[in-house]
C-alpha cells in the first residue's frame, strides 16, 4: 500500500489556494472547478459546498445514495484538525522568516523538542484552522 493524496476540507476555496499557493511556493497542477484542487506534492483541497450544492440540486445522478448519507453523517468531531501535516525544509530559519513575512497565517514561535534527538519546528495555522508543522535544520 502506498499514500495517494492527502486532502485537506476547506471552507473558502479560494483563500485556502492562495494560503497553500504562498506555503508552498507553486501553483496548483490539477483542479476540478472548485471542488479539488492538486498540488504536486500529493497534498489537495476539497470544497465540500461544492458537493452540497450539487446534491441539493441532483441527488441521484452523480451520487448514490451511500455517498449522500456519509456526505449528511455527523460524527460529532470536525472534519479539521485530526491530522497534524508535517512539512521538512531545508533551512528552518529562512522558512520561518519567509512564511512570517508573507503574513498568510498565524505562525507560532520557534520550538526546540530533544527527546531522543534535537528537533526544531513552528506551526502555522491554515485558513481553516489545520496545524501545518514545519520543521528541518536550524542554525542558531
Amino acid at each position: 500500500m502506498t499514500l495517494g493524496t492527502m486532502y485537506i476540507f476547506v471552507g473558502d476555496v479560494k483563500k485556502s489556494i492562495e494560503f497553500y499557493k504562498l506555503l508552498l511556493q507553486e501553483e496548483p497542477w490539477h483542479a476540478n472547478d472548485d471542488r479539488w484542487v492538486q498540488f504536486s506534492n500529493k497534498i489537495a483541497l476539497y470544497n465540500k459546498a461544492y458537493d452540497e450544492k450539487i446534491i441539493d440540486q441532483e441527488p441521484n445522478e452523480r451520487f448514490n445514495q451511500a455517498y449522500i448519507n456519509d456526505f449528511y453523517k455527523n460524527t460529532g468531531t470536525p472534519k479539521n484538525n485530526l491530522v497534524v501535516f508535517n512539512f521538512e525544509v531545508d533551512d528552518l530559519k529562512y522558512e520561518y522568516q519567509r512564511l512570517k513575512n508573507l503574513n498568510i497565517g498565524d505562525v507560532s514561535e520557534l520550538m526546540y523538542v530533544n527527546v531522543h534527538m534535537p528537533y526544531w519546528y513552528f506551526n502555522i495555522i491554515d485558513p481553516d484552522g489545520n496545524v501545518l508543522e514545519i520543521t528541518g535544520p536550524y542554525e542558531q
